[in-house]
């Protein structure tokens, strides 16, 4: 039988479907011999989707009259993924990078169903004119849904109040220096955007490294020519994440605002921020499945293709920083994706002046099945909660998003647990396709073959099948 949460829906469903007149038969789908995943368990059933909603689990076997069944047996049904954090670099004159088009569809092809942009395009969320430059632009090209991120920058802390009611999720700040056109938000700018936020319940993100050791690590190992890759991690050494984020945490503790750590890799800021949590502060945590695969000597072996910020660190750090990936102290991933053409990865000729950052989309679930769900016993249901569920909730998308339960948006994966791949950067739905791809030439096991959004099909092994602009802008629901 069917947990008794999920069993009176369906009791309401029969009746609904008695009484009323059916729907046209191509808007109800029954996903039937599924394992679906939901937040707290995975149960064996079938899943309804009516008019793009998520209508019922019911028993394996369950007939629906009007419904087409959709037969995934031996396959596993998650929840669409939302991506926190990413780049798409449109609007901008950048957008050769990635832009919604491309991006949209490397992120369906990777079971993202909801991408949260950061606002660092040009110009930037930083007020209601950038913010509908990007609307216009996502909204003619997306595939899959999506939602922004605003500026949290020294001269748009007044324009907070009004992207909350254009429903940012969250506010974008970077405690290190960023570039000329976004720049870093000192102390004073952070603690006074913390404190508007709190005004409406925002949420404000980081990303936590103290900007003038940081930058001073970095133009020293310049200086002396390390041809040691692998030292980013001592340019930039996790004291300097550490310190920013026990700031963050202390501004955050005294503003009464919601904080969020973007992109944490250090097993020492986890502890920290596990007590944070326990003593009452109002703080998530992401990391990005990079910083679980990959330690420090990647970048011995793919040098600038591989720098980014905050830096790869050890081996030992990898495997502690998996403990809080277990415990639920880690609460979501983000790919951070942004990536560069080939010869932007190395046009300074020096490794300490290269920009950081590379693409991830397509490579982030299935690099976390491999990795977490197959090598380390990561739960599927743990997994799909770092995925989806604390994304939506975090960030305020919930109920729409996160989940599927009945009630939710149908953004559905259906995904081969066993499917043994290699990712091939080259073949990336992305705009920049390389052989540079950090992921590539990785052995993959777990693949998603259909991607789902709003109970239509967006993608079916290795195929678009969604038209660009069928994504949807998703405002904060609070």
């Amino acid at each position: 039988m069917v947990h008794f949460a999920y069993r009176s829906c369906s009791h309401v469903m029969s009746s609904r479907m008695q009484n009323e007149v059916p729907f046209m038969k191509e808007n109800r789908l029954l996903f039937t011999n599924a394992l679906i995943v939901l937040p707290t368990e995975t149960i064996k059933g079938s899943l309804a989707v009516e008019d793009g909603k998520i209508t019922g689990i019911f028993e394996s076997g369950t007939e629906l009259p009007g419904f087409t069944e959709v037969d995934v047996h031996g396959k596993v049904l998650m929840p669409g993924a939302i991506d926190t954090h990413v780049h798409m670099w449109d609007p901008s004159p950048l957008n050769y990078r990635e832009d919604w088009a491309c991006g949209s569809q490397c992120a369906a092809s990777g079971g993202i169903t909801t991408i949260i942009d950061m606002p660092l395009s040009v110009p930037p969320v930083v007020d209601k004119e950038g913010f509908q430059l990007k609307l216009d632009v996502a909204q003619k090209e997306s595939c899959v849904d999506f939602a922004f991120w605003g500026g949290l920058t020294p001269n748009c802390v007044q324009n907070m109040e009004e992207l909350n009611r254009l429903g940012c999720v969250a506010y974008k700040g970077f405690m290190s220096f960023a570039n000329p056109d976004y720049p870093q938000v000192t102390d004073g700018y952070l603690v006074q955007g913390m404190r508007k936020a709190a005004t409406f319940n925002g949420l404000i993100g980081v990303h936590a490294e103290n900007a003038e050791v940081a930058d001073f690590g970095s133009k020293e190992m310049s200086a002396i020519h390390c041809k040691d890759f692998a030292m980013h991690d001592d340019a930039r050494p996790w004291w300097v994440e550490q310190e920013a984020i026990s700031r963050a945490v202390l501004f955050a503790r005294e503003t009464g605002a919601r904080l969020y750590i973007c992109h944490m890799t250090i097993a020492q800021g986890a502890a920290f921020l596990k007590q944070a949590k326990f003593e009452g502060v109002n703080v998530s945590v992401e990391t990005c499945p990079h910083y679980l695969l990959f330690d420090k000597t990647i970048l011995r072996e793919r040098g600038a293709y591989a720098k980014c910020n905050p830096p790869f660190r050890s081996r030992e750090n990898v495997e502690k920083l998996w403990s809080y990936i277990l415990d639920g102290t880690i609460d979501t991933l983000g790919s951070d994706h942004g990536p560069y053409r080939d010869d932007e990865k190395v046009q300074a000729g020096d490794f300490w002046k290269e920009y950081s950052g590379f693409g991830g989309f397509d490579a982030m679930l299935a690099a976390m099945l491999t990795e977490g769900y197959h090598r380390r016993g990561l739960s599927l249901s743990r997994l799909s909660c770092l995925t989806a569920t604390n994304a939506a909730n975090i960030m305020q998308l919930a109920p729409r998003k996160g989940s599927l339960l009945p009630g939710r948006d149908a953004d559905i994966l259906v995904v081969d647990l066993d499917r043994e791949w290699v990712f091939d950067g080259t073949k990336s739905l992305s705009k920049t396709k390389t052989v540079h791809n950090l992921y590539h030439g990785m052995k993959m096991k777990g693949k998603v073959e259909q991607t789902y959004v709003r109970g239509q099909l967006v993608y079916n092994d290795g195929e678009i099948t969604a038209q660009n602009g069928f994504g949807q802008y998703i405002p904060r629901q609070a």
